[in-house]
């Protein structure tokens, strides 16, 4: 939840606003952001979704001016909550076990929906239900590291 700078600060999650093509703004999205330089970068587990988004947007990005990345990626979403909830009210180690906490109620959660849609042979809700689960898990998978 936290890694070393280049400059030998730490790096903590913040959620940031991204400009697109000077277009469109990518809110919520999680980075890592330094408190000595202010050095920003995305967290790993996210990369591939973000590339993703932007690649859909192409050159000519739609009429649209502001996406929120929390609509696309669950990890976004689950940390967009913690922090809009408020429920922390330590420092960083309370609010890492917050996350986590976080993380393991929407993969319960996801869990309980994807069990419905197996009992309602709903091969699209199915796969729909994998993709989100298969986001938090490669989280939980890096974090475990």
């Amino acid at each position: 939840m936290r890694k070393s700078c280049g400059c030998g600060g730490i790096m903590t999650i913040h959620m940031h606003a991204l400009i697109y093509s000077a277009k469109i703004k990518i809110t919520q999205v999680p980075v890592y952001t330094c408190g000595q330089c202010a050095r920003y970068e995305p967290l790993p587990v996210i990369k591939r979704d973000l590339g993703k988004l932007i690649g859909e947007l192409g050159d000519t990005p739609p009429g649209r001016k502001h996406l929120s990345f929390a609509d696309r990626n669950e990890w976004a979403s689950v940390l967009k909550e913690t922090f809009a909830s408020g429920l922390f009210a330590g420092g960083l180690p309370e609010l890492e076990e917050t996350i986590r906490s976080a993380i393991q109620g929407r993969i319960d959660l996801l869990l309980d929906v994807y069990r419905v849609a197996v009992d309602m042979s709903d091969k699209t809700w199915m796969e729909e239900t994998g993709l989100r689960l298969s986001q938090l898990t490669a989280q939980s998978a890096e974090s475990a590291k």
